[in-house]
């Protein structure tokens, strides 16, 4: 055993390695939890706690490069880690930027076409959730992966790493946190607006006819008869945007990965 110790650069190294190494798992948890591209909302606990593990010791050799020397208070570790998920987090909401804003998008398509019901019945997690936004999110996930931005925003974590690196004291004041969080609710309240402009025309024209309909017969029901109706526009028009829209997301994919890289370099200033 002590050969092995001393083969390893000794109890100081392996306690600093052991550190730095859990200040990079608390940096890393929050993706597994706010950013759908690595772990989606179903996934179970052991596989987003092997995600952790895995990018931990993957990144874990880059930290202790520029990791400076930490105390070894456990009081001010925590303070550390906590600081460590505040990073992590504004990262991980800012890379899953576009995947929520097609959630939202989802969800108010869903609520125009009248699937409420499907919003609050979901038997097998017993939560809220709507069709069209687990299918727009999905897709997004898999439009991310697809042209590589899983790879491109993991190096952007590790060169974070790097600039920003764990175990410093530097934090954001509160008046960054709340510009960059109104800039980050800003960008997906437009981007999902955007992708749910043409359902709402859709949806606005069918409610005209089904209004002219009963004003001109006022004996058909016409709420009963229009149900099927908005359900089927709602849906053939969210499709036929996100197929007009879909060219756009790698865009706004890549820039919502820049957008994380500058709010993490921003803790370094």
């Amino acid at each position: 055993m002590q050969a092995l110790v001393t083969w390893l650069g000794g109890q100081d190294a392996i306690t600093r390695a052991l550190l730095v190494g859990m200040l990079v798992a608390a940096r890393v948890a929050p993706l597994t939890i706010l950013a759908p591209w690595l772990a989606v909302r179903q996934a179970p606990v052991m596989l987003r706690t092997a995600v952790v593990l895995a990018l931990t010791l993957a990144l874990t050799p880059l930290a202790l490069e520029s990791a400076p020397e930490l105390p070894q208070s456990a009081l001010l570790v925590a303070a550390l880690a906590l600081r460590e998920v505040l990073v992590g987090a504004v990262f991980a909401i800012a890379t899953a930027l576009p995947m929520h804003a097609l959630e939202w998008a989802g969800s108010l398509v869903d609520t125009w076409r009248g699937a409420n019901l499907a919003q609050i019945l979901a038997p097998p997690t017993g939560t809220r959730t709507s069709p069209v936004g687990t299918l727009y999110v999905m897709m997004g996930v898999v439009l991310f992966i697809g042209v590589g931005g899983h790879r491109v925003a993991l190096e952007a974590l590790a060169d974070g790493l790097a600039v920003v690196p764990v175990g410093t004291g530097q934090v954001l004041g509160p008046d960054a946190i709340a510009l960059g969080a109104a800039r980050l609710l800003g960008q997906a309240l437009s981007f999902a607006a955007v992708l749910a402009a043409p359902v709402a025309v859709a949806i606005v024209l069918v409610e005209v006819a089904l209004g002219l309909v009963a004003r001109a017969s006022p004996q058909v029901p016409v709420f009963f008869a229009g149900m099927p109706l908005r359900a089927a526009t709602g849906l053939g028009a969210a499709l036929l945007g996100l197929a007009l829209l879909v060219e756009r997301l790698p865009a706004a994919m890549r820039g919502a990965i820049d957008t994380a890289a500058d709010l993490v370099l921003r803790f370094a200033r």
